[in-house]
């Protein structure tokens, strides 16, 4: 096991101790039943890749009636889905008010209707399979640190949630006492129709309703190459009529994204459980999920066994190519932001881990076929667990149904402003850094 880091605050100032939390992911402690793919199989649809954007996509052509086997290099959830913070709300790297500067009111609407599809189906089915995975009612709070983010930012996105009839409440700083216990922002926005879960635990159990319903799942069976209507691993190999590709990490190995997808670092802390007393200075009344509007955003929530889940990254390590483990200097950045926000709350974290997600320049995710294998579709940079529930989904109903009403927005072979050229110049990790800054910038 690992070391821990204890953390508490006296008169405003931090002590830390010099080890580190542990350093993995808490809810991986568990036990999981695994099944290897050991011969060669011919199906109607493969899915590669086992975490939100996978499963969905099982469920999704199963309930069409396709025979559908799943690939899963690790265990379901084992990727950035299980090691993920479980906002679950259609609000992600862009906003609704970006969504209609960008696309305008209508096409805007029907992408915000796209990502709540994807909450809908995870809230259907935790309640239909009463599945065990810490879902949590709490509405969302986004918080601003400057007054010129209040008026900029979250002012914007009430109206912008107003002008399509999406209820929501703007708060004033003098009026943020009553759902945050913090002097340190100048202003708030919050909406309902939004919960939290352990995207681990999610995964694990549809795994299990899908098994039972009769996909055939197999996991530490890597894919080690993809042809048109073949699958190849090291064990066996999968014929099948559709694959859906749902992993950033495999995809972005393959020439057409080369360009396209990239990863952003985040890292997440889980707190020793809180007393009450902790836990009422944080939320006076109610819990909420909560981020910042800095452009490396922070986030927290409460989970059910009152732990504080706080995440976060830095710009030093936003764009790296690998997780950066036991670190101590994003630890320590962490800890000075929920100390500066809440100096009188003193609070011991237990575990740290990095996660990788998946990113397109443009901040907008990945759906679509291949140009070159008709077969093969893919899904990636799904920023989110509703918008990569929801390109479950559409994938089914693009190709069994031809429904392809947002082919245009998601296309792998769309433009950016920056494009294969500046980043042969610039490098990868620079370009893709001012590629998002100038989307972010521009909204």
């Amino acid at each position: 096991m690992g070391k821990k880091l204890f953390i508490h605050y006296e008169s405003n100032t931090m002590k830390m101790s010099s080890s580190l939390p542990q350093d993995q992911v808490f809810w991986y402690l568990n036990e999981r039943n695994i099944q290897r793919l050991d011969r060669d199989i011919v199906t109607d649809v493969v899915v590669v890749g086992g975490g939100m954007a996978g499963l969905s996509a099982a469920q999704s052509f199963h309930k069409k009636g396709l025979k559908v086997a799943l690939l899963e290099k690790n265990y379901c959830g084992s990727g950035a889905s299980g090691k993920s913070s479980g906002f679950i709300t259609p609000d992600s790297e862009l906003p609704l008010r970006s969504l209609i500067d960008s696309y305008g009111a209508i096409e805007a609407k029907k992408i915000w209707e796209l990502i709540t599809s994807g909450v809908t189906l995870i809230k259907n089915n935790i309640t239909e399979y009463n599945l065990d995975c810490d879902y949590q009612v709490q509405d969302t709070l986004v918080v601003a640190n400057t007054q010129r983010a209040f008026v900029s930012a979250l002012t914007a996105e009430h109206n912008a949630r107003q002008q399509l009839q999406y209820a929501s409440t703007l708060y004033t700083q003098d009026q943020l006492h009553t759902v945050i216990g913090s002097h340190g922002y100048m202003g708030a926005v919050t909406y309902a129709d939004t919960f939290s879960i352990q995207g681990y635990r999610y995964c694990y159990g549809m795994k299990q309703v899908l098994q039972k319903n009769g996909v055939h799942i197999y996991e530490e069976t890597p894919t080690i190459d993809i042809q048109d209507h073949i699958v190849k691993t090291p064990y066996a190999t999968v014929r099948a009529e559709h694959i859906i590709v749902c992993t950033d990490h495999f995809t972005a190995s393959l020439e057409t994204f080369k360009n396209l997808i990239y990863h952003a670092q985040t890292f997440l802390t889980l707190s020793a459980p809180l007393s009450p007393e902790q836990i009422k200075k944080i939320f006076p009344e109610r819990h909420f999920l909560v981020w910042d509007t800095d452009m490396v955003y922070h986030y927290y929530r409460l989970t059910s066994d009152n732990r504080l889940l706080l995440g976060g990254a830095s710009l030093l390590y936003t764009y790296a190519q690998h997780e950066k483990h036991n670190n101590a200097y994003v630890m320590r950045k962490l800890s000075r932001y929920f100390n500066e926000k809440f100096a009188s709350v003193d609070i011991t974290f237990e575990y740290i881990w990095p996660g990788l997600i998946g990113i397109s320049k443009d901040l907008f995710p990945v759906a679509g076929r291949d140009a070159t294998m008709a077969s093969v579709y893919y899904i990636a940079a799904a920023a989110g667990l509703p918008w990569a529930t929801a390109l479950g989904m559409y994938s089914a109903e693009n190709i069994i149904n031809n429904n392809n009403s947002f082919d245009h927005l998601l296309s792998p072979y769309r433009s950016f402003t920056l494009g294969p050229i500046t980043q042969n110049i610039l490098g990868t990790r620079l370009t893709f850094a001012l590629s998002n800054f100038l989307t972010v910038g521009s909204l």
